[in-house]
């Protein structure tokens, strides 16, 4: 079997169109390193992460996803001014999701095409949400006899499916699912960092399996570009109702979330001694903060959230922690027992 090396495993938060502060680091990465389905054993994302992972396993570069943020979230996420951003507050608390999903479908067809999950060049895991079964659901490649849900599924319905935030984009179907009538939602419900759901997928099939030459795993976790949701003054009305609360105690709960996993995954290292690196959101001031948000694609955010993903780049694309999961040589990643490349 040869000698053994780590499982290496990219996770990608949610969060929207902050992905696109993601997006612009790996391109950056790609740059140096070269195209990361290569590197990895298996990419994990949800919602815009999800996006991302789905795109880099199969091989599209980084690059490009960049770009689908750039020419397509003015589109999806339309911003025009305040006044106009208030009523689709007021449609989204009151009437029905803030989006319809048209626009997002369209720019994610132009990127994915015909692809599916079986078409990827490297693994990929997929959190989203069975609001049917009341249960979370992890899409992922078919790498074991056991598994065989999830082949067929279109690239672009899985992305769709993990992506749809409630209140901000419609209930989504996965028509190659055993059951056709199930309905999904964002996989940020339960696993916006889905970085622990890479690395149980590692133990329970390959690190430790004599049929593959892994021993521990390698994870590089990526967080979205986010403000800190803190109360920092004190609440003066305690009984606070559903309106005065907003949006902001579901971004409070998601983020609480990803912080959680990575205090978890850092628990966990300690007696699995792998190598776990963390990247975290770029620091914002009150005035950057007010133009980040879930669907905030207005000129000044992305033009915020490209600049603030190449300040990141830049601090870590020299540092050896990072360089780590670029030495191996790219033949040697495995891919059903096979080197990459070798189902293209």
């Amino acid at each position: 079997m040869g000698e053994k090396r780590p499982f290496q495993i990219l996770s990608i938060d949610g969060r929207g169109i902050k992905g696109l502060y993601s997006a612009v680091i790996l391109a950056d990465f790609e740059k140096r390193y070269g195209q990361l389905y290569k590197y990895f054993d298996l990419i994990c994302g949800t919602s815009t992460g999800g996006i991302i992972a789905l795109a880099l396993a199969a091989g599209i570069p980084a690059e490009e996803i960049v770009n689908l943020y750039v020419e397509h979230g003015p589109v999806i996420f339309p911003y025009k001014n305040r006044i106009y951003r208030g009523i689709q507050k007021f449609k989204q608390i009151f009437l029905m999701s803030k989006y319809n999903d048209k626009n997002l479908k369209s720019a994610l067809q132009s990127v994915f095409e015909d692809k599916r999950i079986k078409d990827c060049k490297t693994r990929v895991l997929i959190p989203t949400s069975n609001i049917t079964k009341g249960e979370p659901c992890i899409i992922k490649t078919d790498h074991a006899d056991r598994l065989n849900r999830d082949s067929n599924h279109l690239l672009v319905n899985v992305a769709i499916a993990t992506a749809a935030a409630p209140t901000y984009f419609p209930i989504q179907k996965i028509p190659t699912m055993p059951n056709p009538n199930d309905q999904f939602v964002d996989g940020g419900l339960f696993g916006n960092n889905p970085s622990l759901y890479g690395i149980q997928e590692a133990y329970q099939f390959f690190i430790g399996n004599k049929n593959h030459n892994y021993e521990k795993f390698s994870l590089l976790s990526l967080s979205t570009l986010h403000q800190n949701f803190a109360f920092q003054k004190e609440l003066k009305i305690c009984r606070r109702s559903f309106v005065l609360w907003n949006a902001k105690l579901i971004s409070l709960m998601i983020d609480l979330q990803s912080v959680s996993t990575h205090n978890h995954i850092e628990y966990l290292n300690r007696s699995l001694k792998g190598h776990y690196v963390r990247i975290e959101s770029e620091p914002l001031t009150k005035k950057e903060s007010k133009l980040i948000d879930l669907d905030m694609a207005c000129k000044e955010s992305i033009n915020l959230l490209i600049k603030k993903g190449h300040e990141t780049s830049s601090k870590w694309i020299d540092d050896p922690r990072l360089q780590r999961f670029f030495e191996l040589d790219n033949q040697q990643t495995e891919l059903r027992g096979e080197p990459v490349g070798a189902m293209q």
